[in-house]
């Protein structure tokens, strides 16, 4: 047992993907059905700088149609799934595994959990790499315990009749190897904390002591719902603080910890593909958060994968933070807490300098503190000047936390953050009435025919789940798309 403010019992569990010479490039669902939102005399927006900073991010050929009239779900991108052939997809896999597993041999507390490996089919090079691992390096009583899985490759592929979805190999294959793996480890094996880490990483030497000091967070505080080791904008460029973490709203993912009753909760509704983005939605998600460092705990070397491409890896995750140090102490984690987090954020932007956008880093002075406003439109550009993804990652409620140069910076959303003063907030104009079209009609001649006009603009505020299952039943629940449709109802 593994005894950490109570007792827990952990379990550390790898996924080892394969991927399919036959994997295909994602394409997004168009639909028949528009929801509207409507009001008079507007012009339309002029999302040509989204456009591109989607381009410039994501280079791979991706079918994302985006228009004036009606706005993709916003803090989304997809890259196109990478061919990769036989010969060199399965070394360059088994080249991943073997670096991550010689990376989990040398972490400090491993004797404390207990390591499963859980593999996709029946590659034999990747059964190979953990049988030497198996029989060595990660045998006990290097760890607690250590089981090698193997789940018969049974992909549920085609059109699914419940999410009204087309399966994507690659997405569709590693979403429902996590159901599967995930249900062994909380239902069958019954731990009560599991850590989930994929077969292209490296860790930090402190990586299972920073989940042993965070896991009491997840029993106090129920806006918390996950721990995880990744910063979404952690490079190297900016000041981070090895002993300092944050909350964030948008979930992280790579190298994370959940409960047994989360996964009670969410294992039944998992999602046949795309698990990562069904967990940011807000239907999923239900407000809470989750904790993060400000310096990496993991680094990903997976430079070609289901959700990664060359150009991306080389522009993002090589210039991320990588924490060298054996942190054994964390001091008071009492600020993660929901009400203090808060009171700290808002205590900040009150007493923060406005400035303008774009942001130009050389104007920051040391030890101030600057606020910086943005919408979903402007957003792209200023995150190209600061080198971050090109959508808010890494925010607590649209706030996100930059140290730059001896100064911080906070990027905060006009019109989604809950936190800012009235006199920055932007609100829904008055006279909007969002209401739904009838089948195979535009949005223009349903809002004709109530004798008003679309208002591109205000889409934002109605591109949620919450929003339109006011006007649809979303039987089969909320996706994350883009397309020149969406929100729509399927």
């Amino acid at each position: 047992m593994f005894i950490i403010a109570g007792l827990l019992e952990w379990r550390y569990y790898t996924a080892s993907e394969q991927m399919d010479n036959s994997a295909r490039r994602s394409a997004f669902s168009r639909s028949d059905l528009n929801s509207l939102y409507a009001r008079s005399q507007s012009p339309p927006l002029d999302l040509g700088e989204l456009h591109k900073s989607f381009r410039k991010a994501f280079p791979e050929p991706v079918n994302v149609s985006l228009s004036t009239g009606l706005v993709p779900h916003r803090a989304t991108g997809q890259t196109a799934l990478k061919r990769i052939a036989g010969d060199g997809s399965g070394k360059e896999l088994t080249k991943y595994l073997e670096k991550t597993l010689s990376s989990l041999a040398e972490l400090s507390g491993l004797d404390k959990v207990t390591v499963y490996i859980s593999q996709d089919g029946q590659d034999m090079a990747v059964k190979d790499v953990i049988h030497k691992f198996e029989e060595g390096p990660l045998a006990p009583p290097k760890t607690r315990r250590f089981e090698h899985w193997q789940r018969e490759r049974l992909p549920q592929l085609g059109h699914d009749q419940a999410s009204m979805q087309t399966l994507i190999p690659g997405h569709a294959w590693l979403s429902q190897h996590y159901k599967w793996a995930l249900d062994q480890a909380f239902l069958q094996k019954g731990h009560s904390h599991v850590i989930i880490v994929e077969d292209d990483m490296l860790f930090s030497p402190d990586f299972l002591h920073f989940f042993a000091a965070t896991a009491v967070l997840l029993e106090q505080d129920p806006s918390l719902w996950c721990i995880s080791t990744w910063n979404d904008n952690g490079l190297k460029t900016f000041d981070w603080d090895p002993m300092r973490m944050m909350r964030t709203s948008y979930f992280p993912g790579l190298g994370w910890m959940m409960r047994h009753e989360l996964w009670l909760e969410i294992g039944p509704h998992w999602p046949k593909q795309s698990w990562d983005h069904w967990m940011r939605l807000n239907t999923t998600a239900k407000g809470r958060e989750c904790v993060y460092p400000e310096v990496n705990r993991n680094y990903n070397i997976g430079e070609k994968g289901v959700n990664m491409n060359s150009q991306v890896f080389k522009q993002y995750l090589t210039q991320m933070s990588f924490n060298q140090e054996l942190i054994m102490d964390y001091g008071d984690l009492s600020y993660l807490l929901e009400a203090e987090y808060e009171q700290q954020l808002v205590a900040l932007s009150q007493d923060a300098e406005l400035m303008s956008l774009p942001i130009g880093t050389r104007s920051l002075s040391q030890g101030k503190v600057y606020l910086a406003l943005y919408t979903a439109e402007s957003y792209p550009r200023t995150a190209r000047k600061l080198g971050i993804w090109p959508f808010p990652r890494g925010h607590h409620h649209f706030v996100t936390k930059l140290p730059v140069k001896g100064a911080m910076l906070l990027l905060a959303d006009q019109r989604f953050c809950p936190l800012l003063p009235e006199q920055h907030s932007m609100k829904p104009r008055k006279g909007l009435r969002a209401f739904p079209a009838a089948q195979h009609e535009s949005c223009y001649a349903a809002c004709r025919n109530q004798e008003m006009e679309c208002n591109s603009h205000e889409f934002w505020f109605i591109n949620s789940c919450e929003e339109l299952s006011k006007h649809f039943p979303c039987e089969q629940g909320c996706a994350v798309e883009l397309g020149n449709d969406v929100p729509n109802y399927v």
